[in-house]
């Protein structure tokens, strides 16, 4: 097992019950802006690399986080199987990490249901009107 995976393990069973995030939502939007987060995770932290509700083990807690992004900066600095930047404490405090991690805790995961996405509704509709989509 390696040593990510272990750290991982260790800081779900040590905080499982740290739920609540110490860092600024506020300031941590912008830090994930600024940072380019939103290149892999979307401007709303759910696309492509999601990370928003259970998507991801990072998200478990504050202290997974900081590990993961800690432990790839200092033990695995390069690694061709994971595009993620590098983010040592000199290049991303752990004020900012925290509070990337609070904004995107406060990221709301309750998509709209398709039938209420006026746009969503248009295209259902069409296709229902040509029929169950055998030809003819």
């Amino acid at each position: 097992m390696n040593i990510l995976r272990l750290l991982l393990i260790l800081g779900l069973t040590n905080q499982a019950h740290a739920q609540d995030a110490s860092g600024d939502a506020q300031k941590g939007k912008q830090d994930y802006y600024d940072f380019g987060c939103y290149g892999c995770h979307g401007y709303s932290a759910k696309y492509r690399v999601p990370l928003v509700g259970d998507a991801s083990g990072v998200m478990s807690n504050e202290s997974v986080f900081l590990t993961y992004l800690r432990l790839r900066s200092e033990q695995n600095p390069i690694n061709p199987a994971n595009r993620m930047p590098n983010y040592g404490e000199s290049s991303l405090s752990d004020e900012q990490a925290l509070n990337i991690y609070a904004y995107i805790k406060s990221i709301d995961d309750d998509p709209p249901e398709i039938s209420d996405v006026a746009a969503m509704k248009d295209m259902l509709d069409a296709a229902k009107a040509r029929g169950d989509g055998k030809e003819k």
